[in-house]
């Protein structure tokens, strides 16, 4: 499959991704969602596993490459469907656009992929001011936001440090040997967490919540997660996760077709500035080189 369709496959299933969370726990506690919808995606692999005729790779470099996948399948989802609980799923996917920020950050320090130049600093000046209207905008309406926006922000960070260390792990990996690995070592911590949290499946079970968790299970994970390292392996971190940047506007208008959600206009206006930084984040080589011209030029003037 070309990258290219690869990357727009992941743009619609990632902005589909936080409304199918919140309609997958209508009915269901977030953990016993995520642990079912984790679980099955680990079982289904398999099958498909063996028609790709792909083996299920056990040697040290690809055990610690699902280890670094886990960060994103454990730590992410579970900071995000408990999230979910409080937000609004179009505002879900638009603190997700900070990833492509905490990767590139991380990025270079671990792979030497990029440099923080100085418009890419205003970038992440723009986006945080940003950040400040959207998180001020929904604490105005609802005083538990906090809540979502803390398990969001998680997230995003366990996000963008799974992407930067599954790179640097560099295992060489079929997508679906490292999105089933990665799947199986996740259900196994999930089990581990079970103790503390319990499976609780309801009397009567919303067709909306059963429908939510199948996407989840065979597009949100299984194909989501196969064409996500699929791009991996062809693309920077830092690009990758670029798709961050797209899926927020398309999640609004999911949001605000299937669930009449609303965001304030100060959430708005945060959510314009944050999409605004994150574009001058990557686009920065122009901004860079005529900034680059104008000291020079200011050098010479001062010399004449």
């Amino acid at each position: 499959m070309p990258v290219v369709v690869a990357y727009l496959l992941v743009v619609f299933i990632w902005s589909t991704t936080p409304i199918a969370i919140q309609f997958s726990q209508d009915g269901l506690d977030f953990f016993t969602a995520l642990t079912l919808r984790m679980w099955l995606s680990a079982l289904l692999s398999l099958p498909i596993l063996l028609l790709l005729r792909q083996p299920l790779r056990l040697n040290r470099a690809a055990l610690m490459s699902y280890l670094a996948g886990s960060l994103g399948v454990y730590g992410a989802m579970m900071s995000v469907y408990w999230g979910s609980l409080y937000i609004p799923s179009g505002l879900i996917s638009v603190l997700y656009g900070l990833s492509p920020m905490l990767s590139g950050a991380l990025a270079w320090f671990w792979l030497n992929e990029r440099e923080l130049t100085p418009v890419r600093v205003l970038a992440l000046l723009l986006a945080l001011l940003g950040l400040t209207f959207v998180v001020a905008g929904r604490l105005a309406l609802d005083d538990g936001a906090w809540r979502g926006i803390l398990g969001t922000l998680m997230s995003v960070f366990c996000f963008a440090a799974s992407a930067v260390w599954v790179k640097q792990v560099n295992a060489g990996l079929h997508p679906m040997v490292q999105t089933s690995g990665t799947l199986w070592l996740s259900s196994f911590v999930y089990l581990l967490t079970l103790p503390l949290f319990g499976l609780h499946l309801p009397d009567e079970w919303p067709l909306a919540s059963q429908l939510g968790l199948g996407y989840l299970v065979v597009f949100g994970s299984l194909l989501g997660f196969m064409l996500y390292y699929l791009v991996l392996q062809h693309l920077p971190a830092s690009r990758v996760t670029l798709i961050t940047l797209i899926a927020p506007v398309l999640a609004v208008f999911w949001g605000f077709w299937l669930k009449d959600e609303r965001l304030a206009a100060s959430s708005v206006l945060g959510a314009a500035l944050l999409l605004a930084g994150l574009a001058l984040y990557q686009w920065h080589a122009w901004p860079d080189r005529k900034l680059r011209d104008l000291w020079f030029f200011s050098r010479r003037i001062k010399k004449v």
